[in-house]
């Protein structure tokens, strides 16, 4: 493979990693693992290890559980509502089901996807073609160059 194909793929594989989107779910419907977000709908504060982050309103993870009284997650980033956010390094964090006023899924989005390797691959394709590093079509012929 030359360089000019690895940059291309490398470029297009990059640009997969935020093509995801959040829909709307229902915890009893998700299984374990499952990346999820969990809009609180008051101001909540949830112990990490050895340090108290407050004021949190979003929560992302991955589903562990839930039942009639609380959802669990495996945190990965709490965001308080000053702005500030907070990793969750996995730690679990219990959601009482009444401070829960949202829940999604995180899948995957084709349409976005698909839009952004177009997008790269004719960014990629021309600055090559700026750079003079495409392969040209041909024409040119067996000339000296010499005109009078």
């Amino acid at each position: 493979m030359n360089r000019k194909n690895w940059i291309l793929g490398s470029a297009i594989l990059l640009s997969l990693g935020g093509c995801y989107h959040f829909v709307p779910a229902t915890p009893a419907a998700i299984p374990q693992g499952t990346p999820v977000r969990a809009r609180l709908s008051t101001m909540s504060n949830f112990e990490l290890s050895q340090i108290t982050v407050n004021n949190i309103d979003l929560v992302d993870g991955e589903m562990i559980r839930s039942d009639a009284e609380s959802l669990f997650l495996s945190a990965t980033w709490l965001q308080a509502v000053t702005g500030n956010g907070y990793a969750g390094n996995g730690w679990t964090v219990e959601i009482p089901d009444a401070n829960v006023a949202g829940f999604e899924e995180k899948r995957f989005s084709f349409w976005r996807s698909g839009v952004v390797v177009a997008g790269v691959m004719a960014a990629t394709w021309f600055g090559f073609d700026a750079l003079g590093l495409t392969p040209t079509s041909g024409g040119g012929g067996g000339g000296t160059g010499n005109t009078q």
